[in-house]
Formats: structure tokens, sequence, C-alpha cells
């Protein structure tokens, strides 16, 4: 009887792990599928999964300390910035904004709890694949256009005289978006008042008010009194289903990275996979030339030759060199034709914004070495006096387009030293690991590393311009393909996860050389538990 009344809570903690697992891996897939799309969803997936992992851990009561290199870096970052908000010049945005840094909680669901090395390779085929819908989603915004181009404009027009140009684009009327002529000459006539047009010219958004009797009294009915030809506005940068062309661009290039990486590695290029693999490629490359943004080119670029040099294969490395250069041009091509500006052009618009906030950054690093000013306080009147922020308030507010210098004028340089420790452990243990798979032809593994490294080196070139570590849609991409690659560490290094190794056949019969190779599998074999089994 008593054997019975004690078995009750051990078989009702069963059920509980059985059922919070299926939980955590509906969770994960779910992560993988809307982290190309949707933060809400995407945190949302993370959140229930974290959730019934905390149900696990407790009902189990199996919790390890956190004492590797890696997990000192990470929590340390954190601390500081727990720090630097209590003593900020504004604690309650601050606190609010630790939200941001606290999704590194991702890293660790995912390179925990992925239970399987066939679920991280199903968890990277939903991305890639999910990505597809906001390239189609993209190429339908194009193919609609938005707002409207104007082709040719009279000198004798009324909008002539308010300095509307040939190539400008007018994108609402009145507060109301406009897709044909015929809507502008329908505002016209129903509203009272001055019309105000909202138009952009380049990457500059301007507003222009017209008389609305002036127009009224034009020569000509209809749209023949504005004066104007016009086509549907296609020259805009993509952004997908994010509200901001950068935020896409940056999680497009981790995308890109994972594809190339997962190409790479595949035994047999010319097999259904290794065409589905280029023919995302081939997609996914071309809608982040439409983003038009430079550093996610960039650091797709520099991660690609990562991959590459990390494949050891000439081959690829010569595949690589002739791909870069022959897209180099095209991005040129795609960030004037779009921007209307040179690839680099320290007077160009966004690019002196950068160098004179970036400037005004330094001094307050000077002033706030330790902890920072603490997130969101260079909205406070007294800093922006004090430093003179953005040019004196002549420039837009905003933040300072960096992530190393974000991190450091908001949480101190010692979280700074965190950031760059945790950032160079991940690619320094993605590099072993993708060298000790290679050897042991672990081919799936080391397709996931070759392509998560390429996607770390990605992020942190882009992130010398973009502050990426603070987009939650870009950074909980990274802390997904992060934690697939030390899941795939950790899952390789299980007996039960081992794919077959193709040996080399013998040299020679001598019993020497037998165990020459099998010092050499063992070697390898303790690369990969080395580079995997840290994060367990």
């Amino acid at each position: 009887m008593d054997d019975a009344a004690s078995a009750q809570p051990a078989r009702l903690r069963q059920r509980i792990i059985r059922a919070t697992e299926a939980l955590i891996v509906f969770s994960l897939l779910m992560y993988a599928v809307f982290a190309p799309h949707s933060i809400a969803i995407t945190q949302g997936s993370f959140l229930l999964g974290l959730s019934a992992w905390a149900v696990q851990l407790f009902c189990s009561r199996n919790v390890r300390s956190l004492r590797s290199p890696l997990d000192i870096a990470i929590l340390g970052f954190f601390a500081c910035c727990v720090v630097s908000s209590f003593f900020s010049y504004d604690p309650m945005v601050s606190l609010k904004g630790l939200k941001s840094p606290a999704f590194f909680l991702a890293f660790y669901f995912v390179s925990k709890k992925v239970s399987s090395l066939r679920l991280a390779i199903v968890m990277a085929g939903l991305i890639v694949a999910s990505s597809m819908v906001g390239v189609a989603y993209s190429a339908g915004q194009l193919a609609v256009g938005r707002g409207l181009r104007i082709e040719s404009i009279s000198p004798e027009s009324v909008l002539a005289r308010q300095n509307l140009k040939v190539g400008d684009v007018i994108l609402e009327v009145d507060g109301q978006k406009v897709k044909t002529a015929e809507d502008i000459s329908r505002i016209v006539d129903s509203q009272r008042g001055r019309v105000r047009i909202r138009f952009s010219r380049g990457e500059t958004i301007g507003e222009v008010t017209v008389s609305r009797r002036a127009i009224r009294r034009s020569p000509g009915v209809g749209v023949e009194r504005l004066g104007i030809a016009t086509n549907p506005g296609r020259s805009f940068r993509v952004s997908g289903f994010y509200s901001h062309y950068e935020t896409y661009a940056e999680v497009l290039q981790l995308i890109a990275a994972l594809a190339f990486g997962l190409w790479v590695a595949l035994p047999t290029k010319r097999s259904a996979m290794g065409f589905l693999l280029i023919g995302a490629l081939a997609l996914l490359i071309p809608t982040l030339f439409l983003t038009s943004t430079r550093a996610a080119m960039g650091g797709l670029a520099a991660g690609a030759a990562v991959i590459s040099v990390a494949s050891f294969q000439r081959r690829t490395l010569l595949i690589t060199a002739l791909g870069l250069l022959v897209l180099a041009p095209l991005a040129f091509l795609s960030v004037e034709r779009f921007r209307g500006i040179s690839f680099v052009d320290p007077k160009e618009g966004s690019t002196a914004y950068r160098l004179e906030v970036w400037q005004e950054a330094l001094g307050m690093m000077k002033d706030h070495p330790l902890i920072g000013i603490g997130k969101g306080s260079e909205a406070k009147a007294e800093l922006k006096e004090q430093f003179g922020l953005y040019d004196g308030g002549r420039l837009p507010p905003g933040h300072f387009h960096s992530s190393p210098i974000q991190i450091a004028t908001w949480w101190g340089l010692p979280a700074l030293v965190f950031y760059f420790s945790m950032m160079t452990i991940i690619l320094t243990r993605s590099w072993s690991l993708a060298k000790a798979l290679r050897a042991r032809n672990q081919t799936k593994a080391w397709g996931l590393v070759l392509g998560g490294m390429g996607a770390v080196t990605a992020f942190n070139v882009s992130s010398v311009f973009h502050f990426n570590f603070g987009d939650g849609e870009v950074v909980m991409m990274f802390w997904l393909l992060t934690g697939l690659v030390f899941a795939a560490g950790r899952l390789a290094a299980e007996p039960s996860n081992e794919q077959s190794t193709h040996s080399q056949p013998p040299s020679s019969p001598d019993s020497s050389g037998r165990n020459r190779r099998r010092a050499q599998e063992e070697a390898v074999e303790s690369s990969v538990r080395a580079a995997g089994v840290t994060q367990r």
C-alpha cells in the first residue's frame, strides 16, 4: 500500500514531463516557423516553451549550475545591464528595457531542449522554407507598387510650383494612401483647405501643401488638372512582414548564411536538397539587395567567406570568391538604384549621421565608463544639453546605430568586454566544432554549425553599423541559430546520434598504422565533446 502511494507522485511527474516535452517541441517548431516574420508569435512561442521547461526543472529538480566561460560571459553581460539600469538617469525606462538582453534565455532553451539532431535539422529547414513566404510577399509588394512615381510634370502644373520633381514618389494625400492619379483627383474634390502631399525623394520624406482652389481651377478635368504623369512607385526598400527594411535585411542575412552553410556541408550538391538550398539562396540574396542595406550585405559576404574557409574545400572557396565578385557590383547598383547614393560615401546622410552620433557617444563613454548612462537615458533633456546630442538638436533623435557603441554607452565598458567575450567564445567554439564534425563526416551537424557560424559572423559585421543586438526580431533569430549550433555539438557528442564515419583504407597492414588511425579518431572525438558538451 505504501509502495503504491509513493509511486503515484513519480507517475504524476512522468506524465507532466511527457506533456511538457511535447509542448516544448511544439514551441521550438513554432519558434522556427515564425522567427522570419513575427516578433509577437516568435517571443510567445519561446515563452511558452520556456515555461514548460521551468515546470520540468521544478518536477525533476535537475538544475545544473552554469560555469562555462560562455555562461560567465553571458551572465556577466546581463548583470552589467541590470546594475546599469538601477543607476540609470531614467531607471524606470532602463529597467523596462532589460527585456531585450534577457532573451539570452532563448539560447539556453534551444541549445538544451532540442532533443535530437533530426529535430535540429527540421528546425533549420523550417527557418529557410518559412523565409520564402516573406520573399514572396516582398515580390508582391514590388509588383503592386507603393505610392505614385512622377514620370513627368508640366511646368504649368500647380504641383511643380511646390518643388515636386520627376522621380518623386507621392505616398499620401491628406493622410490617405494613393495608388492612382484618380485617387489624388478624388481627394482634391472631396476635402477642404490646402492639400497636404507627403512624398519621398530618395531616402528623404517630405511634405508640401498645395492650394486646393488652384488645382480645381487648373485647365482640364479630373487628373488633367494635376499636370503630371505617374506610374506605381517601385523604388522602395522591401521590408517583408516587418515594419522596417533594416530589420528585414538583418534577418535575411542570418537565414542566407544558414542556407549556405547547409549547402556547403551536403555530400551531394546535385541532390534535391542541394537544388532547394541553392534555389532559396537565389531568392534570399536578391531580396536582401532589395532592402538596399549595406551593412547586411557586407555581413553576409563576411559570413559566406568564413563558411568557405571553415569548409577546408578549395572548390567551395573558389565558388564563394567568384560569387562575391559577381554579386558585389549588383549590390552597389541596388544601393544606387533604390537609395540614390554610392555604396561608400562619408558625406551621405545616414553615414554622416552615424559619424556624428558616434563622436557624441564617445563623450558619454568617457564620463560614464563603468555603468553607462542606462538604456533610453539619452532622451533625457539634461543629457541632450550636456553632450549636445544629435548635433545640438539639428539631427533627428534616435540611437547610436552600432551595437558595440550602444552597449558601451548604455551599459558601460565592462558590459562591452563581456559582450565581445561572448561573441569570441561562440565563434571559436563553432570553429572547433565545425572542424571536428567535418573530420568525423557528420555532415548534418556540420552544416548546422557552418551555417550558424556564418550567421554569427554576419551579425557581428553588420553590428558595427546597426544596433542589431537591440532589435528584438534580429536577436531572437540570432539566439535561435546560435542555440542550434550548440545543440548540434551536444547531440553529435552523444553516441546514439553519431553517424557512421567513412574511414580511409589503410595504407599498410601493420598494427602501427591501425594504432595511429585509432589515436586520430579518439582525438577527433575528444574535440567534438570539448566543443559540444560544454553547454549541456
